[in-house]
């Protein structure tokens, strides 16, 4: 049999699953790159970027990580898991050399994206936006030693969780913060 392979056919055998860890962990960066458009425009996903996103805003060059967690998962569940966030300071990869830096370092800006809906009867629409949370922090006011950090312990940080409406606004005003 000879098959004519598409890029959509791999898509739909690859990442319908939106529920999955690492689908919607791009997701969530599709979700900023789409409330950043005009910053991060002809800025295709880089697996092995160092930052998420490199942006200008407010006339500074502001590197971005997005960070994904959700209360239900894609397989059977007695409760529902934590929302749980990595926030090491990684090294970061450089395609030029194919090696990782010396230096562990962290973005300027975190966006911390939690898909919170619970109630997922026969299906939960990932792509409906009303189910996404999202809390804005500068690198400087995260724990310096944690390598991760929750979903409650975020909100004892500055800033306020908001909608995907506000998401933009939000970051915007993270970077102007982050210049101070």
């Amino acid at each position: 049999m000879t098959a004519s392979l598409r890029v959509k056919d791999y898509w739909r055998w690859s990442a319908s699953s939106l529920m999955d860890n690492t689908a919607r962990g791009i997701l969530g960066e599709f979700l900023v790159a789409t409330a950043l458009e005009e910053y991060v425009r002809d800025q295709p996903r880089v697996e092995w970027d160092p930052y998420d996103f490199v942006a200008r805003i407010g006339g500074r060059r502001v590197t971005i990580e997005v960070k994904s967690s959700a209360k239900v998962q894609s397989w059977k569940q007695t409760k529902h898991s934590a929302l749980q966030f990595g926030i090491a300071p990684s090294r970061k990869w450089n395609p030029e050399t194919g090696k990782y830096g010396d230096e562990a370092d962290r973005a300027d800006i975190y966006v911390f994206c939690a898909l919170v809906e619970t109630n997922i009867g026969d299906h939960l629409d990932v792509l409906d936006i009303d189910n996404w949370r999202f809390r804005v922090v500068r690198r400087s006011a995260l724990p310096v030693r944690q390598k991760s950090i929750t979903w409650t312990r975020l909100g004892q940080l500055p800033g306020k969780p908001c909608g995907f409406g506000r998401l933009r606004e939000e970051i915007e005003a993270a970077a102007t913060r982050a210049g101070n």
